[in-house]
């Protein structure tokens, strides 16, 4: 965990893992996933938001991390085919009581739907945890936004807000394909969220969370983790993993060291998201 004197800090990441259907030479997932899992194992998240991982790459990774287990469904079909946003979880840290996914769409029950000007089908997924450590329950939304349209992403934002019960403390974790200062991440923060790497702004040396296979990290910041007021924000960070010297993805992995505050959660979970 982040601090062995507070066992109840709870470690998030959100980590765009590159699609493994894509042929990137020595980047190829099956060359590639090892150092994935690798990556995955040395961020030490309690919870991860998976961004383009496709069926295969979610259950090789729950395979290689000890431990681990994940919610996500397909963006095609609300099952197996397409890419997903995986909800990688610790369990014996974490319950996962409840999980659905909406897809980012005028239209956000019917699967594989697209809208508001995107040209690729996107979704979130919704999940419902009891810290096992706490025993309070909080809420993860793991996001794919649109890079090609400025309105999908603002009214994604939109939706997304809807989304999220407000008697419950949210995470909300995702490759935004934005930066802090795009309207749709300034609308999540005037809708209560906080961004935990506010302190590193949009761009800079050091602030980049995606690279052109180079392993840089000068440019711009789009992957996030955000939370509602509730969470305590102990470290926050992007991380750049290179198991045996080789990259894991095109993305680097956004990082933070969060406790809840306030008193205990004890309100019944829902069981109206719930999917077996």
């Amino acid at each position: 965990m982040a601090d062995s004197a507070d066992a109840r800090a709870l470690r998030v990441a959100s980590f765009n893992i590159r699609t493994g259907w894509v042929w990137d030479g020595a980047h190829f997932w099956p060359l590639r996933g090892p150092t994935c899992a690798a990556a995955l194992e040395a961020l030490d998240a309690d919870v991860a938001g998976l961004q383009e991982a496709h069926g295969f790459q979610e259950r090789f990774l729950c395979r290689r991390l000890e431990g681990y287990a994940a919610a996500g469904a397909g963006r095609d079909d609300g099952r197996r085919k397409g890419e997903r946003c995986s909800v990688l979880f610790r369990r014996a840290r974490l319950d996962l009581e409840s999980w659905t996914v909406r897809w980012l769409s005028p239209t956000p029950w019917i699967p594989g739907s697209r809208g508001w000007g995107n040209p690729i089908t996107r979704l979130v997924t919704l999940c419902r945890f009891r810290d096992r450590a706490s025993g309070r329950r909080f809420g993860v939304a793991n996001a794919h936004w649109d890079g090609a349209s400025a309105e999908a992403r603002l009214r994604s934002a939109e939706a997304l807000l809807g989304w999220l019960d407000p008697s419950l403390p949210w995470l909300v974790l995702g490759d935004l394909n934005a930066t802090a200062g795009d309207p749709a991440v300034a609308r999540l923060v005037a809708g209560g969220q906080r961004d935990t790497l506010a302190h590193l702004g949009e761009r800079g040396p050091q602030a980049a969370t995606h690279h052109p296979w180079d392993g840089s990290t000068a440019g711009t910041r789009i992957d996030h983790v955000l939370v509602t007021p509730e969470w305590q924000v102990l470290d926050a960070r992007i991380a750049h993993p290179r198991p045996r010297g080789r990259l894991a993805s095109d993305h680097w992995p956004v990082v933070a060291d969060l406790r809840l505050d306030g008193r205990a959660d004890v309100a019944a979970p829902s069981g109206a998201d719930r999917r077996r």
